[in-house]
């Protein structure tokens, strides 16, 4: 009876788990397989490419917000109501997105779903240290950052099958469904399993890091339109907003960041190593879509297959390279991977004005062999360098990070692209193809930064 009681309780948490992951997988595919259908949606909401690429930046930003208070909505709520918030926000805003009439409408849309992977992200790390045997953790991280890793991996293709075959909308028809049967089973399966505390939240703080990243991003957004009067309003900000946070920082018992973090070297050159790999990565996946439709002429399914290969292959192979982290230490998959990536952003760089499909399907393997290679080892390491006690707050500190270095590193390459076309004279798909080489020129010092950082933190760890 006693065996029967706990391998329905395991088969009944595994459930639970599996659900929060789907949910979690759903935001961050409807997220990559949206960068594919832009030159559509353009069409359809009749926008420019630096306005329709705030379904991504504005969805991100939202994330990366909400994501700061992960650690005291975990103590504050029990994991039950966190997943019902999260999965109705995401079904809500799916149909709000279906069912749009501009792209005000579509934004908004997307900015209530981001409560979905937003909360369902952290909640699932959350739910595995807290219900599966402690022997077996590792497995099941590796088997959770896996899902993680095989949404960006399958979404350009999935929004490229889509638009192709069917309209952008189907997309969130799909994406609501599968929301209404993740909600079904989880109503069933999702429990409470801790206490809930009453920790005073940091409201103040929160707001304040918040405009900064409201601002922040506002800011970058508008380098298309020069170093303006106004782009100097929005740094001046950012600088205040910043500033202010730090203030208060210094005096506040207060549940949210300790940034005590940051006095540790060997963290904080792991923490910008791991934002730049993901301006890379959710950068240079909006770019190369959107390149050979506007440049080749290519299909939207051509443009989401491209990147398909790489994608599953080095996806399928993370636990392998967490496996030569183990093995062979962090130095190996790090500096290999960061390799990797750089030559492949120069590949692009110097190929900017004459890629076509395949050039870029191979390159873009390249690229994601070492951002696979580097990006988790990396998180490991910034969180292992990082003093115990204050793991929880790296963790945090990262998690947000990743999700503001997507909406920073889709912003700051839709600016580049823009504003090298307002310079410039052309037909659309010349001037698409120097705004993208110019992209790739930027991305390469990015990358030449990951790989400094890199020898920064080896010799802070040693």
């Amino acid at each position: 009876m006693e065996k029967g009681y706990f391998v329905n309780t395991q088969r009944k948490n595994m459930t639970a788990i599996l659900m929060v992951a789907v949910l979690a997988f759903l935001g961050i595919l409807t997220e990559t397989s949206l960068n594919v259908t832009f030159p559509e949606m353009m069409k359809d909401f009749k926008v420019s490419l630096d306005t329709i690429q705030w379904t991504t930046t504005g969805y991100l930003l939202a994330i990366a917000i909400l994501m700061i208070s992960s650690s005291y909505l975990n103590k504050r709520f029990t994991a039950r109501a966190i997943f019902l918030f999260a999965s109705g926000s995401f079904l809500i805003g799916s149909l709000l997105c279906l069912f749009s009439s501009n792209f005000e409408i579509m934004l908004l849309g997307r900015i209530i779903s981001s409560c979905g992977a937003g909360l369902a992200t952290p909640l699932m790390f959350n739910l595995v240290t807290e219900l599966m045997p402690r022997e077996k953790i590792g497995f099941y991280m590796g088997l959770a950052g896996l899902v993680l890793a095989m949404a960006p991996s399958l979404g350009p293709s999935f929004g490229g099958i889509i638009a192709y075959y069917f309209n952008w909308r189907v997309i969130f028809s799909i994406s609501s469904v599968l929301a209404i049967i993740v909600i079904l089973i989880g109503l069933r399966v999702v429990g409470k399993y801790h206490e809930v505390s009453h920790p005073s939240f940091d409201w103040v703080r929160y707001i304040v890091i918040s405009l900064f990243m409201v601002d922040f991003t506002l800011m970058i957004n508008h380098l298309s339109s020069g170093f303006n009067l106004q782009f100097f309003l929005y740094l001046v900000f950012a600088i205040l907003s910043m500033g202010l946070f730090i203030h208060l920082s210094k005096n506040s018992q207060k549940t949210l960041i300790n940034l005590a973090i940051f006095k540790d070297a060997a963290f904080v050159y792991a923490m910008l190593a791991f934002f730049l790999i993901q301006f890379i990565n959710i950068g240079v996946s909006f770019v190369l879509p959107n390149y050979v439709q506007i440049v080749n002429g290519a299909s939207t399914l051509a443009g989401g297959l491209m990147l398909l290969p790489g994608s599953v292959i080095f996806s399928l192979m993370t636990p392998y390279f967490g496996h030569l982290y183990d093995e062979k230490g962090a130095k190996l998959p790090l500096y290999l991977g960061g390799t990797f990536l750089l030559i492949a952003v120069i590949l692009l760089a110097i190929l900017g004005m004459k890629l076509n499909p395949w050039l870029v399907g191979i390159i873009y393997s390249l690229l994601t062999c070492g951002m696979r290679m580097a990006f988790n080892n990396t998180l490991t390491l910034g969180i292992e360098s990082s003093p115990k006690q204050l793991h929880a707050d790296a963790t945090a500190i990262m998690q947000t990070g990743q999700q503001f270095a997507g909406s920073i590193g889709t912003s700051v390459l839709a600016a580049i692209i823009s504003f090298s076309q307002s310079t410039s004279h052309g037909s659309k798909a010349f001037l698409m193809a120097q705004g993208c080489e110019v992209a790739f020129i930027f991305v390469t010092f990015i990358a030449i930064l990951i790989m400094i950082c890199y020898w920064r933190l080896f010799t802070k760890v040693n």
